[in-house]
């Protein structure tokens, strides 16, 4: 697996938005191609659902997270407008490891549970204990394993 090679401002602004999220989930994108590496900040609409709906949405945003679809939609019409890899979607996991949930799968392969939406995405999870960044690990998707495993981080 290739390392996901981060640069250090961009994992800052990362763990940055994690901490102001605290303690509910934060979830984004990073948008890259071989000059630019942006972050791109979603609203974390669980407990607006959660709300609305307890019976179809349990959980609360402390404990998960759904974006905005049209902040979503807006960023995924950017990266193509631009030519831009997604090269990250990223999520905190407030006061918990930081870890590749079944739920994260799930989400992850919301169109095909047996294929990730975005195969050449890497998915990044950061754990935030108490309001401060602790961990971050990120998730590449095998294709022999048909899974998420994880791979290095590098930030520079």
């Amino acid at each position: 697996m290739e390392p996901l090679r981060l640069r250090r401002e961009t994992f800052a602004a990362i763990t940055a938005h994690a901490e102001r999220e605290f303690p509910d989930e934060c979830c984004g994108f990073v948008l890259a191609d071989s000059e630019v590496e942006e972050l791109r900040p979603i609203s974390n609409i669980q407990n607006r659902r959660h709300a609305q709906d307890p019976g179809a949405f349990v959980r609360n945003a402390r404990t998960a997270f759904l974006m905005d679809p049209g902040q979503m939609a807006a960023v995924l019409r950017e990266a193509e407008l631009r030519k831009l890899n997604i090269k990250v979607i990223y999520h905190s996991h407030p006061d918990h490891d930081a870890y590749f949930s079944a739920t994260d799968r799930v989400r992850a392969c919301s169109f095909d549970p047996e294929e990730p939406d975005y195969p050449e995405t890497t998915q990044l999870v950061l754990s935030v204990r108490a309001g401060r960044f602790d961990k971050a690990a990120a998730f590449a998707w095998d294709d022999a394993s048909k899974q998420f495993v994880e791979t290095p981080l590098v930030v520079q």
